[in-house]
């Protein structure tokens, strides 16, 4: 599965694709009370602890999963 990013200061960006061997996304609400990364391995644990999310657009969404590259 192909995922496209323009993110390019993301460590996981290279020439706009997510290379990242899995991505977590959640809701914005539930980002907001997370780390700023956070390790998609951990979903398991983020939903024993917040549950499942649900979201009403693209807008109410963030990608955890981002880390700020070397340069």
């Amino acid at each position: 599965m192909e995922v496209h990013c323009t993110v390019k200061n993301c460590r996981w960006w290279e020439n706009n694709y997510c290379i990242a061997q899995g991505i977590l996304i959640t809701s914005d609400e539930l980002g907001e009370m997370l780390p700023e990364s956070y390790d998609y391995q951990q979903t398991q644990s983020i939903v024993q602890q917040y549950g499942e999310t649900s979201v009403d657009s693209c807008m109410a969404t963030c990608c955890k999963t981002f880390e700020a590259s070397g340069g």
